[in-house]
């Protein structure tokens, strides 16, 4: 495998692994801040600074998660 192809992969592997972790956290996040509000009368306010810290977290794991799997891909 030549080195365009490894960054290709690199670079492939880190995008799809961020966006899927971003879309998870997003996900998680809006039912979490649903069931609160709706179920423990928790009001909504204060929405971005939380939201902003969820999507920092898993920018930074599916980074994390895209560089380990390209690792583990390449050791085979």
């Amino acid at each position: 495998m030549n080195n365009n192809k490894k960054i290709a992969l690199l670079i492939f592997l880190v995008v799809t692994s961020v966006l899927t972790m971003n879309l998870i956290a997003v996900v998680i996040y809006l039912l979490a801040k649903a069931y609160l509000y709706l179920f423990q009368d928790v009001p909504l306010g204060n929405f971005l600074s939380g939201f902003l810290r969820a999507i920092r977290g898993a920018s930074i794991g599916g980074l994390i998660a895209g560089i380990g799997c390209w690792f583990l891909y390449l050791k085979k």
